[in-house]
């Protein structure tokens, strides 16, 4: 057990797990700020509908992403706080838990991809309980072993949790969803740089900033940036040829309408699973709030100027927008689930959806082409 470490409830998995670890290792901060910190804010459209392989599309139809990347050992926040991120994959979930025991031995907390599905706390919700997702990140503080039990960080709930060794091993191997979902038995760790060299802070919050904006501006991938949210609006026009199915409902034995399934999915993905609502826009906001109010910006040699100061305060209506459209969007679709169940489709306006989103590229435009005034 490691006693300094400690858990918040949070947001997001991963931007909550981020802001315990930076806590635990001498950078106390809000997990907005660790999430802006590490510019991982973007957006990305999957349509599964098109593929082929038809195990994806029951569990995923559409997917909407409001990120651009997860933790990886590039983390921007880990290299500008100094701090080295480390990650290890296993094939045996019994070498998995060795190892992780072994650095909770030396007084290092971790990170671990789990499929929440199997963790036992979550076992209470009925949906949760058959539901699988092995994306999720929580934290680990210690074990006892004679009780069979880990204490987790998770970002839903206060406080550590207890969870069976057995079911945490379930849930770092699983193999459920897709291979890019799946958890590996995944585990990272963090250990301070031994030269203590880092990049001055307030620096490193244009670097931060500006990977969100290349990611909205110039994404690598058409599905990615604004770019993905134009090939999002138009495939909505396409909604009627494609989801005007019946399928199996995923983990049940009932029938459901595809387009029912996927307006369900596509709200939970903006506004209620680990993305602090409106597709991560609430969460940057936060962030740009934090920085406009923060005085240390201008207090150092690498200080903010007026003008830049000016920008992020342009920028925050902006951004407050964005978050409010993403929002009334994902309402649109989830109040017509919940109303006209399978015939959900039926009433909806495809085009005044589709103008719903092409306003929010429009207003994210403007926003992410005023914060690339922001010289590094």
């Amino acid at each position: 057990m490691i006693p300094e470490f400690l858990h918040e409830k949070g947001q997001h998995c991963e931007s909550s797990s981020l802001r315990d670890m930076f806590e635990f290792y001498g950078f106390p901060m809000s997990e907005a700020m660790a999430f802006g910190l590490d510019g991982t804010m973007g957006f990305g459209f999957f349509d599964f509908l098109d593929s082929s392989d038809g195990d994806n599309s029951p569990n995923y139809p559409i997917f909407i992403g409001g990120k651009q990347d997860t933790i990886t050992p590039k983390s921007l926040a880990c290299r500008i706080l100094g701090i080295n991120l480390e990650k290890q994959a296993f094939t045996s979930a019994d070498k998995a838990w060795e190892e992780s025991k072994s650095l909770l031995l030396q007084n290092t907390p971790l990170m671990l991809q789990v499929d929440l599905g199997y963790l036992d706390y979550m076992q209470e919700d009925i949906e949760i309980k058959e539901f699988h997702f092995g994306g999720h990140i929580i934290t680990l503080k210690g074990y006892d072993e004679s009780k069979s039990i880990a204490y987790v960080g998770d970002s839903d709930f206060e406080g550590f949790q207890e969870v069976s060794i057995g079911q945490l091993k379930n849930a770092r191997s699983s193999e459920h969803g897709p291979n890019f979902m799946q958890p590996h038995n995944v585990h990272y760790w963090m250990t301070p740089r031994p030269d203590g060299k880092r990049p001055p802070f307030n620096a490193g919050l244009k670097l931060a900033i500006q990977k969100v904006v290349n990611h909205m501006l110039r994404p690598s991938m058409s599905s990615n940036g604004l770019q993905g949210l134009q090939n999002f609006s138009e495939s909505i026009l396409e909604w009627k040829e494609k989801l005007s199915i019946t399928i199996k409902k995923p983990f049940y034995d009932e029938e459901i309408s595809l387009a029912r399934i996927t307006f369900d999915f596509i709200y939970g993905e903006i506004e209620e699973w680990g993305t602090g609502g409106a597709c991560f826009r609430n969460l940057y906001k936060l962030f740009l709030e934090e920085l406009v109010n923060n005085q240390n910006l201008k207090e150092d040699p690498h200080g903010w100027d007026a003008s830049e100061i000016n920008i992020l305060q342009e920028s925050l209506p902006l951004i407050e927008q964005s978050a409010m459209e993403w929002t009334e969007f994902a309402n649109c679709l989830k109040l017509a689930a919940d109303k006209y169940k399978d015939e959900c489709l039926n009433k909806v306006n495809l085009y005044e959806l589709s103008k719903k989103v092409k306003k929010i590229h429009k207003v994210e435009e403007e926003l992410f082409t005023n914060l690339l005034k922001i010289k590094i």
